[in-house]
């Protein structure tokens, strides 16, 4: 039997074995794999899903299933796709990162049914040079990752979404004899015709993701001396979970710090700990460090404080000097006091732009919220 049939979205007959199944490519996703399968096979991921669990039964039951895949899967994925299982385990994050967690991941955010099984894939950015590159359209495992921003191939912006509608799954996997298609599936706007913005500070983002992108392969990063890869990790990610709740304000007002901007203000925190071989750029670095983390810790709530003090032991050691400086600092001025956003907002409320105007960020499309303490 050629292919497989359906009757009002129930699987009839499902092959053991898929007619048409692409090779997949060793730097993708596994959901970029399954959806250019789907894509061959002329059906939607949520069938091929479906299809794979009536013939082996409910063997991919990790969410997300980029991430961790169980050894039934990979077997059934195998004798199913025709691939050996070798191929199939390259794919999983976990084997390519074993000591990043699932958190770290992008998710969709999806409410309800989607035949694309948003809700169970790692959501995508992606370089659209890389796009117009690629032979076989695919999501590279790196653009899945919530602290990384740039491409490693052409060293620009990683694009959202469709830089028309703001689609975030706007890609069209096509079948083995389909021309790559390089238009939203949602708007048809085009996925490469626009470029984010450069400016001179987008060296100093490129050497911070280098770093990261070192530490993440196990390698001591370069930009910063007697610091382990772990220790730097840990630190990217340790701040991001935490900073992107609290710079964000009250859930009621609605984000106002874009992923981008988190990652600024982490790599502002990252490259003023980098050591200066002048006497007076180390006192000015020391200054500029006190005030960036006080405004932090000026707009960050107690427990997310409390919270920091804790993980700040496994940071580079520098790193947690300027935390502690800049705490006992904001100690001395607000004592009795916490030297944290006290629970009952007091004086003046901070917007975007004041954090902006100490980090140094860049303009954002998002509204200001002011649900931040400054005191």
């Amino acid at each position: 039997m050629d292919g497989v049939l359906w009757d009002d979205d129930t699987v009839i007959h499902a092959p053991a074995q898929l007619p048409i199944a692409p090779r997949p490519i060793s730097t993708e996703l596994l959901s970029s794999w399954l959806l250019r399968v789907a894509a061959a096979n002329q059906i939607a991921l949520c069938e091929l899903l479906d299809a794979l669990e009536s013939q082996y039964g409910p063997v991919l039951t990790n969410n997300p299933f980029d991430y961790a895949v169980p050894r039934a899967a990979v077997k059934a994925l195998s004798r199913f796709c025709r691939v050996a299982s070798r191929a199939v385990r390259m794919l999983d994050l976990r084997e390519r990162l074993p000591r990043v967690a699932s958190g770290t991941l992008l998710r969709f955010r999806n409410a309800g049914y989607c035949p694309r099984h948003t809700q169970g894939r790692v959501r995508y950015s992606f370089c659209p040079s890389c796009l117009v590159e690629q032979k076989v359209i695919h999501v590279r495992w790196d653009w899945s990752l919530s602290c990384l921003i740039r491409c490693a191939v052409h060293r620009r912006p990683l694009l959202e979404g469709c830089p028309v509608c703001g689609e975030p799954d706007p890609w069209v996997f096509t079948g083995a004899d389909s021309p790559s298609s390089l238009r939203c599936r949602s708007c048809d706007g085009n996925l490469v015709g626009s470029a984010p913005g450069v400016d001179d500070r987008d060296g100093d983002m490129q050497a911070v993701e280098d770093a990261y992108r070192a530490a993440l392969a196990g390698t001591a990063p370069e930009l910063m001396k007697k610091v382990t890869a772990r220790e730097l990790q840990l630190f990217v990610e340790d701040m991001f979970d935490l900073l992107i709740g609290s710079l964000n304000g009250r859930p009621d007002c609605g984000p106002a710090f874009s992923r981008q901007d988190i990652l600024e203000v982490i790599a502002a925190l990252i490259l003023n700990a980098v050591p200066d071989a002048k006497e007076s750029g180390r006192w000015r670095r020391g200054t500029r460090g006190i005030r960036l983390w006080a405004t932090l810790i000026s707009v960050i709530p107690e427990y997310v404080g409390t919270t920091i003090e804790k993980t700040s032991f496994r940071w580079p050691a520098a790193l947690r000097r300027r935390f502690l400086s800049a705490l006992h600092y904001r100690t001395r001025r607000r004592w009795p006091y916490t030297p944290y956003r006290a629970a009952a907002p007091v004086g003046r409320l901070a917007t975007r732009a004041d954090i902006a105007a100490v980090y140094r960020l860049r303009p954002s499309v998002l509204n200001v919220v002011n649900g931040l303490s400054l005191i």
